[in-house]
């Protein structure tokens, strides 16, 4: 461990050493603006009859290191923006600043004028995106703020490559290229964020849209990226400090249309807030900035289940009605400090909390045979209803410290310090438990799979308390510290400016779990009445609880087994070179190393009476070295080709390795897991052709291949076991895998058509394909889990800034996808495809008020799980429905 330490840091005093050892003539440096003054990053700043050439930072700044003394022409290029060339004198010694100022309402050759806000975000996101030699998308802020997103997860979705998991109608988790989210690193200001409970996979949902900046999204590996990002990965980048005061407020609310048959006072309306403030201080020098958001929606649904045994007869129809209040706000506080134009130090804070508070009524509609035949009639027919009320707070606190330092030779090297802790409590589970028995006589003229939990059959038969009452409470707490160092040095190599970086990283991750059952027996009997649902709104931490004839709680030991804490240490580091062999290709080409080590430890209980039995604890390590290399090749200055050879791998999450069941005897469910686990490590091979146009039109197409070694799947089968069907699931290695896939995706502005009605109008499409097979333990082949085979998206935008009126409306297709794999092709489980219809518009009132409305899921797409692949013969699973959502508001700026 110690020795890949030791390298890394010795290859960056190496370039410390070395910096001054150049031959120096003189320095060229300063900033890229708009004509707003606003920092115009990726811009390309080119000394003309020369190959000394760089592109600007996230900040607009550019530097260009030993130019020899003379006169020359400098050359700025920025899609959709133009420039004059300026003339300079450099003096050997003497570093030249100089700050560069664009025109967008300058005619470029063709024609083309830029305007408006979407459009002044696009020319960012494209700008960096063709600068870049890797493989990438960005998404600005001025272009996810006027598409209909709430969260991060909902603003992804339009790229090409992207499709989502929505969780209770909103997005929560990405894929990326056909790869599940735990494939997939997600990142705020380039600090990897922690998964789930059970899950690598970071949910995106508890992100609001308000307070980021903007996103990238990396599809091929790069030695300087952790290497647990198979499938890519996602960096969101919060609002920094601005150049000058800045303020800018958003407020809106609306109605979610949804269905729910038994909202119990909560509503379905939503309202968003956010608030933005900064300026910069002492001559510039001090940059400060605060902002923060605030989101509250009121969601319901009924979600219906069908539970098949191996006769294919239906002996659980499941019928939920949930009622959701999520509640998420957040704030981010930070300042930089430039010494001067070479030196800066950032410090941040970012706090998130989410409140999932949800209460669901299910009814369970249980079926017996007699005979094994799929149409036998039922001869046992019995009702289960169960209330669960339960709050699920996250909360996510993060602090960054670091900077940035370029000295005389143009070495670079900036570090950063963070500390994340995220805390997922739920603080008052409460379940109350009814059942009773019905005749047979009812499906004489009704079908089972029609039943619903509305309906109170035989409302003269009530039903009875027949389990205790479970009170549930559990926290789950992750640790990271991370610190990382990197230094980049530019050289002359073959005539051309290149770069040679290494860097170290050092990531710590502690995570607890403690979760605690009591249950209490009803010391009289209590009924309820048919089609009624018992006290939705009455959880323990309640005074009124203590008034139901509940005997004292007894403590639940099998869920005291399932508590551990979990360790793992990542030591990496990495050499990398940006070399320009031309001035059309260029390679980037290094390594990376990792070495990780995990442990674990948890407590085991008697099952009977929660006595202490022993201490079980283990650890594992393993070192990966990741090689990659992109490369690309510029025809000319709007086309190119990109091509990439990766190395990733993606570990297992800590609940899978640690040796333990969790059992849910309420709701038949065993979750195994699995000790023997190994990391996934794939093999990527990226080709894109990309061609731009100045008028912020874009045609790329791109093939892609992975292949996996160790895939982890999660099986799922159902056993019957005493007359009760319990549904297991286990994480499991597969054999190999492997992923082939193209995307295709198009932009054009309809301005340059000559046609007045259309001249502010934009077309955006993609379409991503992907063919995916792996091999399963018991060599069966089946598609790669959560990979859906077709993804596409078509936007139509009006941002005409004359009148300030834009609207967007954004379609979103994504194809079946595999959830679940079980011991039979028929028992599969898959989602089926889904088609999204959002619409937003704004209206620019003055300079400082807007107006807007969003319009979100207007086909109301209905969310159909099925047993077998839906697009050939398959049963029913599940079904869910969310109907649209309607929000209207107001945007102030300064």
């Amino acid at each position: 461990m110690r020795l890949y330490l030791h390298y890394s840091l010795s290859a960056i005093c190496f370039f410390l050493l070395i910096s001054e050892s150049f031959a120096q003539h003189t320095d060229l440096y300063g900033k890229v603006i708009g004509p707003d003054g606003d920092p115009l990053p990726y811009a390309q700043v080119n000394v003309m009859e020369t190959t000394f050439a760089s592109i600007t930072d996230m900040d607009g700044n550019f530097h260009i290191n030993n130019i020899p003394s003379g006169h020359y022409s400098i050359a700025t290029t920025y899609l959709g923006y133009n420039a004059d060339l300026i003339n300079v004198t450099l003096i050997d010694g003497e570093p030249f600043k100089l700050t560069i100022k664009m025109n967008t309402d300058v005619t470029e050759l063709d024609g083309v004028t830029v305007y408006g806000e979407f459009t002044k975000g696009q020319a960012k996101s494209l700008n960096e995106q063709k600068n870049a030699v890797s493989i990438k998308n960005i998404v600005s802020s001025e272009q996810f703020s006027t598409m209909p997103d709430r969260n991060g997860a909902e603003a992804l979705q339009r790229i090409p490559g992207i499709s989502i998991v929505r969780n209770r109608g909103e997005g929560q988790n990405i894929q990326i290229r056909g790869m599940a989210s735990e494939y997939n690193q997600v990142q705020m200001n380039g600090t990897p964020m922690p998964g789930g409970e059970d899950s690598r996979g970071a949910a995106l949902d508890f992100m609001s849209a308000d307070i980021m900046e903007s996103i990238e999204v990396k599809k091929t590996l790069t030695p300087d990226m952790d290497g647990g990002a198979i499938g890519g990965a996602v960096n969101f980048t919060l609002k920094d400090a601005p150049s000058e005061f800045t303020l800018r407020a958003i407020t809106s609310g609306g109605k979610n249309f949804h269905a729910d048959p038994f909202n119990d006072g909560w509503g379905l309306g939503q309202q968003n807030h956010s608030l933005y403030v900064g300026n910069r201080f002492f001559n510039d020098k001090l940059g400060i900035y605060a902002t923060g958001s605030y989101y509250l929606t009121n969601r319901g649904t009924v979600l219906e289940e069908y539970t098949l045994n191996d006769d294919d007869q239906l002996t659980r129809k499941r019928w939920n009605d949930y009622d959701v209040r999520r509640e998420r706000y957040g704030y981010n506080v930070g300042m930089d400090y430039q010494f001067n134009d070479n030196h800066i130090i950032r410090a941040s804070y970012n706090s998130n909390f989410f409140n999932d508070d949800r209460r669901r009524g299910r009814t369970n509609f249980n079926y017996k045979y007699d005979l094994d035949t799929p149409d036998a009639p039922i001869s046992s027919f019995t009702e289960d209803r169960e209330t669960q009320t339960r709050a699920k707070r996250t909360m996510t606190d993060m602090f960054g410290l670091g900077g940035e330092h370029r000295f005389k030779s143009g070495l670079k090297l900036d570090y950063k310090a963070t500390r994340i802790k995220t805390v997922i409590d739920e603080p008052d589970g409460t379940q109350y438990y009814f059942s009773r028995k019905l005749g047979t006589s009812h499906f004489d003229t009704m079908n089972p799979w029609d039943i619903d939990g509305t309906m109170a059959l035989e409302p003269n038969n009530p039903l009875e308390m027949n389990k205790p009452v479970r009170l549930d409470t559990k926290e789950n707490t992750e640790l990271d510290h991370s610190f990382t160092v990197n230094a980049s040095q530019p050289i002359r190599l073959f005539g051309e400016t290149s770069t040679i970086s290494a860097g170290y990283k050092f990531w710590h991750k502690d995570k607890v779990n403690n979760a605690q059952r009591f249950m209490m027996e009803n010391t009289s009997p209590i009924y309820l009445a048919p089609g009624q649902f018992y006290r939705r709104d009455l959880r323990f931490t309640d005074a009124e609880f203590s008034t139901l004839p509940l005997g004292d709680p007894q403590e639940n030991y099998e869920v005291k087994n399932q508590n551990y804490q979990a360790d793992e240490i990542i030591n990496s580091g990495y050499l990398m070179g940006d070399i320009q062999w031309t001035s059309k290709f260029n390679t980037l080409i290094g390594a990376r190393i990792e070495a990780t080590r995990n442990s674990y430890e948890f407590h085991e209980y008697d099952e009977d009476n929660g006595q202490y039995l022993r201490t079980l604890s283990d650890n594992s390590s393993y070192i990966n070295v990741l090689p990659s290399i992109n490369a690309v090749y510029r025809i000319n200055e709007r086309n190119m080709i990109k091509a990439a050879i990766a190395q990733g791998l993606s570990r297992p999450s800590f609940t899978s390795l640690i040796p333990r069941e969790v059992i849910d005897d309420e709701n038949f469910t065993k979750r195994l897991s699995n000790p023997d686990l190994q990391p996934a490590v794939s093999t990527n091979f990226d080709l894109i052709f990309e061609r731009y146009t100045s008028n912020m039109g874009y045609f790329t197409v791109g093939v892609f291949a992975k292949f996996l070694e160790n895939q982890i799947y999660t099986s799922k089968n159902f056993v019957e076991e005493n007359g009760q069907v319990w549904e297991i699931t286990k994480p499991e290695n597969g054999e190999s895998s492997h992923l082939y896939g193209f995307e295709v995706a198009y932009n054009k502005n309809l301005r340059d058509l000559n046609i007045p009605m259309l001249k502010w109008v934009n077309v955006m499409a993609n379409y991503t394909y992907t063919l995916s097979e792996q091999e399963l333990e018991d060599g069966r082949k089946v598609v790669m889990g959560n990979s859906p085979r077709d993804m596409a998206n078509v936007i139509l935008t009006y941002d005409n800034p004359k009148n300030g009126f834009m609207i967007a409306i954004a379609g979103n297709y994504r194809g079946p996808l595999l959830i679940d794999v079980a011991d039979r092709e028929d028992r599969d489980v898959y989602f089926t495809s889904q088609f999204h219809l959002d619409i937003s518009a704004s209206y620019k009132v003055n300079q400082q008020f807007s107006v807007f409305t969003q319009m979100n899921n207007l086909t109301n797409q209905m969310e159909i799980e099925t047993y077998g692949n839906p697009s050939y013969d398959h049963l029913l699973h599940q079904t869910e429905q969310y109907g649209p959502t309607v929000t209207v508001g107001l945007k102030f700026e300064l």
